[in-house]
């Protein structure tokens, strides 16, 4: 089956270059002019990513965004992608990763990580933006401690941020601060990847949950069901 996404507040011609990007891919692209019949139409229809052009009105972005992560929007679990003009990504990578609901950010000049991106977003489980203290405990030669921040986490693992880039299969030990909650979200994960500095505008690692000590990972769940956007 492939995967439906949406297109919208771009010009034609670059729509025609990302359905060039997509052609072999299981990805199936329709475009939609940005007007209140597409908010509508998006919020009717499911789709697993939405592609929105940058830049643009501010007011209206967060608007478009805000309805489509709206309980009953048929879309309220899509991925949401900004595509930028080149000279503008800094801009738009402002917007990933703070609670607005936006989920990644790549230039128009960078098409060809249209297809990965858009499967990264639609395979792994829903992120909630976080930007929480945690404490990380490496376990290499010897136990190494130090701390960091978190971006993102999911069910399934978690975005780091300033924490060194160690190769993945690296095992940690953490302890995620969450707002809120007096105790810590503890347990051990296997860093699984780098991230690419270029087109995430982010240096740090991605981890991959093992194991969650005692009822954490209960608690973990329940804060993702409340705050997932």
């Amino acid at each position: 089956m492939k995967r439906q996404v949406v297109m919208t507040r771009l010009g034609r011609d670059t729509f025609e270059r990302a359905l060039e990007a997509v052609r072999d891919s299981d990805v199936e692209l329709r475009h939609q002019p940005w007007s209140d019949y597409t908010l509508e139409f998006v919020q009717a229809t499911r789709f697993d990513a939405i592609v929105i052009g940058f830049p643009g009105p501010i007011t209206e972005l967060r608007r478009f965004v805000q309805c489509v992560r709206s309980p009953g929007s048929a879309s309220e679990h899509a991925g949401i992608l900004l595509l930028a003009e080149p000279d503008h990504l800094p801009a738009a990578n402002t917007f990933v990763g703070i609670g607005v609901g936006i989920n990644r950010a790549i230039a128009t000049s960078d098409l060809e990580q249209l297809v990965p991106m858009i499967a990264d977003l639609t395979t792994v489980a829903p992120r909630v933006p976080l930007r929480a203290p945690t404490r990380v405990i490496l376990n290499l030669e010897r136990r190494l401690r130090t701390f960091c921040q978190t971006e993102n986490v999911s069910e399934t693992g978690m975005l780091l941020r300033g924490f060194g880039h160690y190769p993945p299969g690296t095992t940690i030990d953490f302890e995620i601060n969450i707002p809120g909650q007096s105790d810590p979200i503890r347990g051990s994960a296997t860093i699984a990847r780098t991230t690419n500095v270029d087109h995430e505008r982010l240096e740090g690692v991605g981890a991959r949950f093992d194991n969650f000590l005692g009822t954490d990972r209960g608690r973990l769940t329940d804060y993702l069901n409340q705050n997932v956007h």
